[in-house]
């Protein structure tokens, strides 16, 4: 997930970078030669479409029409449309704004990103994936949404994920968050820190005890979960209700707290 927004901005500036001649639509291995004396030269770039490349200099437009698709090294973009448009003062042609839409699907390495658009600012370094099968996934998690997931990487320490309908991260050990919408931070390798639940929140385990509650926070380093809000633990036929609630993953040990009005918790216990 954290390498994908750096890739996706190298290809879409050394497209406008190279974009003066139509040649790099044919043969983009020319795009290194147009920047061969810079100390860093990008490397090839694979553009295609069906129907057709358009360059539009009065507006600062690049548009690929039909099945588009853009390949630079281990990074490619596909969709039915792709827009990117770019600052038409200067001579870098630095691009702005990124539209693709129709099956998105952004592959870089192991990391992949899906929607029925993106929307991409690169002034602020986040885009936005929408579409009801929304999802961005890698080697260390997963996340997936029916309305849409922002992915802000303007932080350089953090990267911030924040998914909107029926939302679910799953860790690469087992663990699964569900809410209507998740806030999750991540490291810039792809590690989860933490992730905040909200509204119709559950979490599972790897060893299948299930918890609910209105609201949820778990923290990777210490493995915990903390739950507020008519809470509810299930471990096969044992349920515990409460106002709040801590979960230790690696422990095990699940703990039911009464809330300020000092209503009892209950647990149901089955020999």
């Amino acid at each position: 997930m954290n390498q994908s927004s750096r890739h996706f901005v190298k290809i879409l500036r050394n497209i406008a970078l190279g974009i003066g001649s139509c040649v790099i639509l044919i043969a983009p291995a020319l795009a290194q030669n147009a920047t061969s004396n810079s100390a860093a030269a990008p490397l090839p770039i694979t553009i295609e479409a069906n129907d057709t490349l358009e360059w539009n200099q009065t507006d600062g437009t690049y548009i690929a029409k039909g099945d588009a698709y853009v390949e630079q090294g281990q990074a490619n973009i596909s969709a039915s449309h792709i827009i990117a448009k770019y600052a038409t003062e200067g001579e870098t042609r630095d691009i702005t704004q990124v539209t693709a839409t129709g099956s998105v699907t952004y592959i870089e390495g192991e990391n992949t990103a899906k929607g029925e658009k993106l929307d991409y600012d690169l002034i602020s370094n986040i885009y936005v994936l929408t579409g009801k099968n929304a999802s961005v996934s890698g080697p260390k998690g997963s996340m997936t949404a029916t309305k849409s997931i922002t992915y802000d990487s303007a932080d350089n320490n953090n990267r911030k994920v924040t998914a909107i309908g029926a939302a679910h991260y799953k860790n690469s050990d087992g663990r699964n968050v569900f809410g209507d919408r998740l806030i999750a931070y991540i490291d810039t390798d792809g590690t989860l820190k933490t992730i905040d639940a909200y509204d119709n929140t559950k979490v599972i385990t790897a060893q299948g005890t299930v918890a609910t509650a209105d609201e949820l926070n778990y923290t990777a380093s210490t493995s915990m979960a903390h739950l507020d809000g008519n809470v509810k633990i299930i471990d096969k036929e044992n349920i515990m209700h409460g106002a709040r609630a801590k979960i230790d993953f690696d422990k095990e040990i699940s703990t039911i707290i009464s809330g300020p009005t000092g209503k009892r918790v209950i647990g149901i216990l089955t020999p």
